[in-house]
């Protein structure tokens, strides 16, 4: 499905479950704000207060009447994804079940503990933020109910 590349080296840190995030390996500021960038940038996204993560994450939102992702595409209300403040730089997006495995598979994140949300590791440099990218992409098709 998104033939992603190993992740290379030790995975990172990952505390939680509440709340849940990436203690090590953190991405860098300018890296996090690339990626938050061309989150907030796509179609029909708007930035709201997340409705389930810390306090200074960033979350990306679907207006209702808009795609026609199943209920299982959105964390709560119309809410995708989120970015995590920038001492962490990790976030949480959600994903269909076989494009999880893969993500986890190929080291690039985990299973939340409790929710039904993929945790997906900061990217370390621009090589893997066009990895995250690819992943960010695919979360949002799958909140908008394209292919």
């Amino acid at each position: 499905m998104l033939n992603l590349p190993r992740r290379e080296g030790a995975a990172p840190r990952v505390f939680g479950p509440a709340p849940h995030g990436q203690g090590s390996q953190i991405s860098p500021i300018m890296i996090q704000e690339e990626l938050w960038e061309r989150m907030r940038a796509l179609p029909y996204v708007y930035m709201a207060p997340t409705l389930v993560s810390v306090p200074h994450s960033r979350a990306l939102f679907l207006p209702e009447g808009i795609g026609t992702g199943p209920a299982a595409a959105f964390q709560r209300g119309r809410e995708w994804g989120h970015i995590h403040p920038h001492h962490d730089g990790s976030l949480h997006v959600t994903l269909p079940p076989e494009a999880e495995a893969e993500v986890i598979a190929a080291g690039w994140g985990v299973h939340h503990p409790v929710q039904d949300v993929t945790l997906v590791y900061g990217p370390r440099n621009s090589e893997e933020l066009e990895t995250v990218w690819r992943i960010v992409q695919t979360s949002y098709r799958y909140a908008t109910g394209a292919k």
